[in-house]
């Protein structure tokens, strides 16, 4: 665990050299989520999505994640998923319940009497005003007719009235922005909004207004447009935002093990927003001889949050519960700190000591772990400095599926004490998974963000009672072991379907289904991977770039060498996965600052 902690601890050093801001915390992510590129890219405002269908699909899927990576910390030592505790959820009740209406009332007879523009000498509405509340009213008809469309999509069945209420949604977007386009040339729009922002700067109660005004109407055309649990505020504008695309905003890291030492000595000394807990865990990592990742600092940045007219003296806060101290971090606080930049890493190698040979790393009776990571059973050697390294598993289904559970729970130490909180209620209506109560390596519920917590819907409370130490990165599961050899060696190969050409790297998920097996390798330059596979019934997923996912089965009937042979269709697919491997969050100033 002390080198996952290591590889923490320097991304965490990168990003404070790289940013002065005081009110920064870099918190670690104990349980680790990984996410894969089409659920990020999904979260992008509808105007950077050049798919329609995407368009559509983003409408409907995204709101776990937003979810998640909008959760506000509760603890001053990690950030974790905590969806009962998102940021838009908070930050609309602090719009409801501070006191805007009646400035808002108050507001308008100053407008009224300061404004030639919109109105005229006896008081009535110029003709100006009276086009923008007409075209307005369009527009907030069209925005009506595309919410009472979305309401429809639950009760669709087949494929075909899916695409029919696609190709209509498309259709009700464009009359959408046809009368916005109408609302803002022959409305008006920007003359009225200009003069009515002329009129909010008179005085800081006016500001103050438009900042507050402007975070609600927000959320009011949101809840309009997208029946309020599909909304739009779920949106991010991540930044760079074409990281899931490209190498924008990625660097490559390699630690060395002398580095790696180093750094977590450091964490253990400063223990600056890390738990004591994760700190304790420990064992033999002496077969680990470097780390390389690439990393990025990803900014998440949200059209609809503004805090800055929560810190004007217009605003007044009366509710038992307060926002912020401007120091503590903890659930007593309604907005102590809030979200803003993840810390993601891809493409991670762990180079192992030379001896070790292919015969221990495949081996069908055990797991491989890097700290909460689960690594594919497969020695891959690097051809110019024939370095040995693992990868990690980065197949979501693989991550959260009922084998990989199980078989880490027969990894688990078995002496250690485990304390599982009960689960809140979940806000959201999308079926989600449990976190497993016991974990490997950890022993407790915040390792293992990878195994099934992946949609997790509670707080996750790092949890050990004494230090854990297990033999080292390669953990026995804990079944008994048949006296007759009851594996066979299988043999899969790859190829294009058009041209016979052997696929190089395509990403190889087999599970079992009629028993709890499950193994993770991928293909060599000619395509072929072999691997020893248990007597029984697989399932077999084969992902690899620009090519369409295969699924299909297969059986291992006895001990007998079997070999498969699969070929591919192209289509314009990526597959890239992301691991959150720490949070860096802002901690809000005193609120209210009176």
């Amino acid at each position: 665990m002390k080198y996952f902690v290591a590889v923490y601890q320097k991304l965490r050093n990168i990003y404070t050299s790289q940013s002065s801001m005081e009110n920064d915390l870099p918190m670690i992510c104990p349980s680790l989520r990984v996410y894969e590129n089409e659920e990020l890219e999904l979260l992008k405002p509808p105007s950077l999505l050049n798919d329609d269908q995407k368009k559509a699909l983003s409408i409907i899927k995204k709101q776990n994640v937003a979810y998640e990576l909008n959760s506000v910390p509760i603890s001053p030592n990690f950030w974790d998923l905590n969806p009962n505790n998102a940021l838009f959820d908070i930050y609309r009740d602090i719009l409801d319940k501070n006191s805007l209406k009646n400035l808002e009332e108050s507001l308008d007879k100053v407008v009224a009497s300061q404004s030639t523009i919109l109105f005229d000498a006896k008081g009535a509405d110029t003709k100006e005003l009276k086009a923008y509340k007409k075209y307005q009213t369009a527009y907030e008809t069209a925005v009506n007719n595309v919410a009472t469309h979305l309401e429809l999509f639950d009760g669709l069945d087949t494929d075909e009235e899916k695409t029919n209420w696609n190709d209509q949604l498309i259709t009700l977007n464009n009359l959408k922005a046809l009368a916005f386009s109408e609302w803002k040339v022959k409305g008006s729009k920007d003359l009225i909004e200009k003069e009515l922002s002329r009129v909010n700067k008179n005085s800081d109660a006016d500001l103050y207004l438009a900042m507050a005004q402007n975070a609600k109407n927000t959320f009011e055309a949101a809840e309009k447009t997208d029946v309020i649990n599909n909304s739009s505020i779920h949106d991010i504008n991540f930044i760079p935002y074409d990281f899931m695309e490209n190498e924008s905003g990625w660097n490559n890291m390699r630690l060395e093990k002398v580095e790696l030492e180093s750094l977590h000595n450091e964490a253990k000394s400063s223990n600056e927003n890390l738990p004591s807990e994760i700190l304790s865990i420990d064992y033999d990592e002496s077969v680990i001889q470097a780390v390389e990742f690439d990393y990025s600092f990803v900014h998440l940045k949200r059209s609809w949050f503004n805090k800055n007219f929560m810190l004007s003296e217009m605003f007044e806060w009366n509710e038992p519960k307060k926002i912020s101290d401007g120091q503590t971090i903890s659930s007593d606080f309604k907005l102590s700190a809030f979200p803003k930049t993840m810390m993601l890493i891809k493409n991670l190698k762990i180079v192992l000591d030379p001896s070790i040979t292919n015969d221990t790393v495949n081996n069908p009776n055990q797991l491989i772990y890097f700290g909460p990571l689960i690594m594919k059973q497969q020695l891959f050697v690097n051809k110019a400095n024939n370095q040995k390294f693992l990868k990690a598993i980065t197949n979501v289904r693989t991550i959260k599926s009922d084998q990989l559970n199980t078989l880490t729970r027969k990894t688990a130490t078995l002496d250690a004490k485990i304390s599982v909180p009960e689960a809140a209620p979940q806000p959201v209506a999308q079926p989600v998974t449990e976190t497993p109560k016991v974990s490997p390596v950890f022993n407790n519920k915040i390792n293992m963000g990878m195994m099934g917590a992946i949609r997790t819907m509670r707080p996750v409370t790092p949890v050990v009672g004494t230090p854990i130490r297990v033999p080292g990165i390669f953990v026995p599961i804990k079944v008994p072991i048949p006296t007759q050899p009851t594996a066979a060696s299988v043999q899969f190969k790859v190829f294009d379907k058009i041209n016979n050409d052997p696929i190089y790297k395509c990403a190889i998920s087999i599970k079992g289904t009629n028993n709890n097996r499950i193994f993770e390798i991928e293909t060599n330059e000619i395509g072929m991977i072999s691997q020893m596979i248990p007597v029984g019934e697989y399932s077999i997923e084969l992902r690899v770039d620009d090519y369409a996912v295969l699924n299909q089965n297969f059986s291992v009937v006895n001990t007998n060498p079997v070999n498969l042979e699969y070929r591919l269709q192209r289509e314009e697919v990526k597959f890239k996965s992301f691991f959150l491997i720490g949070m860096i969050c802002e901690r809000m100033p005193r609120i209210p600052v009176n």
